[in-house]
């Protein structure tokens, strides 16, 4: 898995593709969960996105992308944006959640992430 730098992942996002960052685990009661972060752009702007989802592994799903979201009425992520800049974009995301600017992903890989975090349940 080849991780993105913050200085290479503009030029994706401008030719229209979506770049993720995983976030973590962690726990609400006994229930493994894992949140992560989409960015992108529309013609309004860059946006944010941010995903907390359960670990629903136990009930056949393979895909992050297919978890439960905690939050009902965030099922397609918490919006941050959009911002007219992708420095504004990204300074508002990390007023929200720790960034790691080493560890971005082309949209699609975050399956790939998950399976490296320990199960410690």
């Amino acid at each position: 898995m080849q991780y993105l730098n913050q200085s290479e992942i503009l030029p994706y996002i401008n030719a229209g593709k979506e770049i993720e960052q995983f976030l973590g685990e962690f726990f609400i009661d006994n229930f493994r969960c894992f949140s992560y972060v989409t960015l992108g752009q529309t013609k309004e702007g860059y946006y944010a996105l941010i995903f907390e989802k359960f670990d629903d592994s136990d009930e056949g799903l393979t895909s992050l992308y297919d978890y439960s979201s905690i939050e009902p009425d965030n099922l397609y992520g918490k919006e941050i944006g959009p911002s007219k800049s992708f420095e504004e974009i990204i300074e508002k995301l990390n007023r929200e959640v720790k960034l790691d600017s080493e560890k971005y992903l082309i949209s699609g890989y975050l399956d790939e992430e998950i399976k490296t975090v320990p199960n410690n349940t």
